[in-house]
């Protein structure tokens, strides 16, 4: 799985984070993956497996800029990269009558 999201991506990866939505009252709260151990520019790789969720984006400093969603189908891959953490925050709000979904985050981490 690793090596076809780094195909994929053309980036090389050296963590995982797993998220298990057990349905659809799961969620994450608004965050940017900005933390100091990514980079300045990290690059995010986000593969689901299971009930599709949508995956909203907020702009951190414009907020008359429309929120953004979009629709994580099972198998699908979502990446992040270039300042997307620095002028972006992301979600996955609660949605009902949602079955269980997987979430597989890979990132690297700076040493």
């Amino acid at each position: 799985v690793k090596r076809a999201v780094e195909e994929i991506s053309q980036e090389s990866f050296n963590s995982v984070l797993l998220n298990y939505y057990r349905n659809g009252n799961d969620r994450m709260g608004w965050h940017a993956d900005d933390e100091k151990e990514l980079g300045t520019n990290p690059v995010i790789a986000s593969l689901s497996f299971g009930a599709t969720r949508n995956f909203q984006l907020q702009h951190r400093l414009e907020k008359s800029i429309p929120k953004q969603s979009i629709a994580l189908n099972d198998a699908s891959l979502l990446v992040m990269q270039g300042e997307t953490q620095h002028y972006w925050k992301h979600q996955i709000p609660k949605q009902k009558n949602k079955g269980p979904r997987i979430n597989l985050t890979f990132r690297k981490i700076i040493y």
